[in-house]
């Protein structure tokens, strides 16, 4: 009996919100096989063409995405340094941690799974939090909940984690951390080879029975992050 695989990454598209003034990723027509659609007026499309083809314009932060050690450490790994196998994850642990705005994820919270941690490669907390993605953006980008330091360095001293994964927009508050993002260094700057995965999509996956997961970036040279298509495969 095959298994079931659940999509834990959001779509991307011009309606994807992002914090600041940063512009939401784009695709452009660079040709296509059509007319050019009346009143349009003059374009950078070539229209009737032979093919479509597009171009993509899009922040390495947007939607779900991975942060490598050189987001905040010079010397810090970059995307294309980890190997596709580090992308994978054979023992993923799901843990549903109720937060509501500004609080943090502690290390009370995770030493009741201490056993399970022992032997994980992969830490997933569902914050719930996620429930105001698209109904209240404001709210989920200013007032999102996140990882305390302590709750981080509990992970990164004590256990064989290589990702841990939240399902709001970064790990930590970053309105509240800057500019030490002292959760951020916690994690990357450890010296081992550790990436977070931010704005994932977790809710579809609460009361499954995680069996592997999988969040491919693209392999772009010198990247600190990278958006991913991320998926779970579960028990069906």
């Amino acid at each position: 009996m095959k298994n079931k695989i659940i999509d834990i990454s959001y779509l991307l598209s011009k309606n994807t919100f992002m914090p600041g003034n940063i512009k939401p990723p784009t695709l452009r027509a660079r040709s296509r096989m059509v007319k050019c659609p009346e009143g349009m007026g003059e374009t950078e499309t070539r229209w009737e063409s032979y093919n479509n083809t597009s171009i993509i314009e899009i922040f390495a932060h947007a939607g779900t995405h991975i942060d490598a050690p050189f987001h905040i450490d010079p010397n810090g790994l970059k995307i294309d340094a980890f190997e596709t196998q580090d992308f994978i994850f054979d023992e993923p642990m799901f843990v549903n941690l109720p937060k509501s705005d500004l609080e943090k994820i502690t290390k009370d919270d995770l030493s009741l799974y201490k056993d399970k941690l022992k032997t994980s490669d992969l830490l997933l907390v569902y914050t719930g939090f996620s429930k105001y993605r698209e109904s209240d953006p404001k709210r989920y980008l200013e007032m999102q909940p996140g990882f305390s330091t302590e709750a981080a360095e509990y992970i990164i001293s004590e256990f064989p984690i290589r990702a841990v994964g939240i399902d709001t927009p970064g790990i930590e508050n970053i309105g509240k951390a800057k500019p030490d993002f002292p959760v951020h260094k916690v994690f990357l700057k450890s010296g081992k080879k550790f990436f977070l995965i931010e704005d994932a999509k977790l809710a579809p996956i609460v009361g499954e029975n995680l069996l592997r997961v999988y969040t491919i970036p693209l392999n772009f040279k010198d990247a600190e992050a990278m958006s991913i298509r991320a998926f779970a495969e579960v028990e069906k």
